[in-house]
């Protein structure tokens, strides 16, 4: 599985999360979070196991 869109997902997730920092909203804080968990979730789902070895 090609990855990149994944990999695009997870760094503007991380951009809009210190967004979020800057607003100090605690509930987008969560939702954000929870949605780079799923992310994350993603990431290694795609991974073979040779690549979640290596990580």
């Amino acid at each position: 599985m090609n990855d990149a869109p994944l990999d695009t997902l997870a760094a503007q997730c991380l951009t809009v999360r210190d967004l979020i920092d800057s607003v100090g909203d605690p509930l987008m804080r969560a939702a954000i979070d929870l949605l780079l968990i799923e992310v994350g979730r993603a990431l290694a789902e795609s991974c073979g196991p040779d690549r979640q070895a290596e990580a």
